[in-house]
């Protein structure tokens, strides 16, 4: 039996009758709420816990929600081993623990807020800068950044935006997904607070950038949007390349990082691909020859080397007790070689099974715990597994899939591979693109058709279903 909830921000509140149910649930909430605070202590708890709420309980699941896309996409990348585990210590034990967002919560607010102000005969309006802005995770800074080969040269650039000395350009950091992106960008964030205390930061994802600038266009209040962001003295922008397709969102970027640079203003942003590969993919020439002349730096995939240098760094920084010996590291940086992210996954792991013992975690051991996510990895994590299912759902064969063949129903197995293949195994359209024999222009079009037939087709819908489970089993 499942009990649906309308969860408020750190909150459990029951729709309908059932007052005692209502009590129960608010009960074991708190109960959650107070050994997830012990858990990740209070800094952390306050950062990226404290609005979570409780939106649905089953007898061997609950789904937490969030009141963002990216708090959600954050908590269920990084900590849904924790929530999981500190749900079935402090409550009672899950098997599945999921993340929404509050949308129609959010919605609702919106709608009473504006009746409340007089704003409903306007729906639309300009976004805040802390709606805009995202904050920017205490974690990511220069200390705990890791360099080698693969990023030294846009570490120097990073440092150089700092640089009060240096004229004012724009940065562009480019690579493949969890090659550090984001948390070279966040760094500099961290970095310019600290240096120039009187200054203001903006850190703003792709999504709520198109948020924002849709709000603004409709609101007719696009003059306020660009001095809004104006007002910032460092602007950072990450997955530039989610732009692609959004033409009014590009043009208005443009104008505020030419007004930025003209009023001695630092801009940094962050993309999967280099500005001639951006041009082809979708984005406005006009933006990638001003990301082109600027600093545009790649960051590559991380060698062992470098995955060995950002375990050790994380391990010197934990506050786990348990002590964990060289050769496990050295096993982790060998094995989780597909992100810094599953790297960095396979190492918080250990933490969470033996952070809060005085011991040493043996090579044996880490194996042991590991062994699962090294099975699901051996099962999920390909693209070829993704083609495989996409046959098998379509009655194709894998020829089909990756052949020049372009009747509909072949078309749209690929479509359907591709947003498995980005969706579900978080992969670049560059590597997915190579995996199909195709450049990644194509794909990256394929993926935007696959959306638009979520939208409509039932039949299509069904298939995808059917990979992503596939995938997800």
């Amino acid at each position: 039996m499942q009990n649906k909830l309308f969860a408020k921000d750190g909150e459990a509140e029951f729709s309908g009758k059932g007052g005692d149910q209502n009590k129960d649930n608010a009960a074991a909430f708190a109960r959650f709420q107070s050994a997830l605070r012990s858990k990740v202590g209070e800094a952390k708890y306050k950062s990226w816990f404290l609005d979570l709420g409780l939106a649905e309980r089953g007898d061997r699941s609950v789904t937490f929600s969030t009141g963002s896309q990216a708090k959600c996409d954050m908590l269920d990348n990084r900590y849904l081993p924790v929530l999981t585990a500190v749900w079935s210590n402090a409550v009672a034990p899950v098997d599945k623990v999921r993340l929404t967002v509050r949308k129609n919560l959010l919605k609702s607010s919106a709608k009473v807020g504006a009746i409340e102000t007089g704003a409903a005969k306007n729906p639309f309006r300009t976004a805040s800068i802390t709606e805009i802005s995202a904050p920017l995770d205490p974690r990511r800074t220069f200390d705990t950044y890791a360099v080698g080969h693969s990023n030294q040269i846009a570490w120097a650039a990073a440092r150089q935006a700092l640089d009060a000395e240096k004229p004012r350009d724009i940065v562009y950091f480019y690579g493949p997904s969890g090659s550090g992106k984001t948390h070279l960008g966040q760094a500099v964030g961290h970095e310019w607070r600290a240096k120039f205390e009187n200054s203001d930061v903006a850190y703003i994802t792709y999504r709520n950038l198109i948020n924002a600038c849709v709000n603004a266009v409709l609101s007719g209040d696009t003059q306020r949007f660009h001095e809004m962001l104006l007002g910032y003295d460092l602007i950072i922008l990450d997955d530039i390349h989610f732009l692609e397709g959004k033409e009014r969102t590009q043009e208005e970027l443009l104008v505020v990082i030419d007004a930025a640079l003209d009023r001695g203003k630092q801009v940094v942003i962050a993309g999967d691909l280099p500005p001639a590969k951006l041009a082809e993919a979708g984005i406005k020439k006009r933006l990638t020859d001003r990301l082109a002349g600027g600093l545009c730096v790649p960051i590559h995939e991380a060698d062992e080397t470098l995955r060995l240098e950002i375990l050790k760094k994380r391990v010197r920084r934990s506050a786990a007790h348990c002590l964990i010996e060289d050769d496990v590291l050295e096993f982790i940086a060998r094995t989780f070689t597909q992100s810094t992210r599953e790297t960095i996954g396979a190492l918080n792991q250990l933490f969470l099974m033996y952070g809060g013992e005085e011991k040493t975690v043996t090579l044996d051991e880490a194996k042991a715990i590991l062994k699962s996510r090294m099975e699901d990895r051996k099962k999920i994590v390909t693209i070829d597994d993704a083609i495989a299912a996409g046959a098998e759902a379509f009655g194709l064969t894998l020829a089909d899939i990756t052949g020049r063949a372009q009747p509909q129903r072949i078309a749209r197995a690929r479509h359907a591979v591709v947003f498995c293949a980005r969706e579900v195994l978080k992969e670049s359209f560059p590597r997915i693109g190579k995996a199909l024999k195709r450049d990644h222009t194509t794909v990256m079009s394929s993926y935007r058709r696959a959306q638009a037939l979520l939208e409509r087709d039932k039949v299509f819908q069904a298939a995808v279903a059917r990979i992503r489970e596939a995938l997800e089993d």
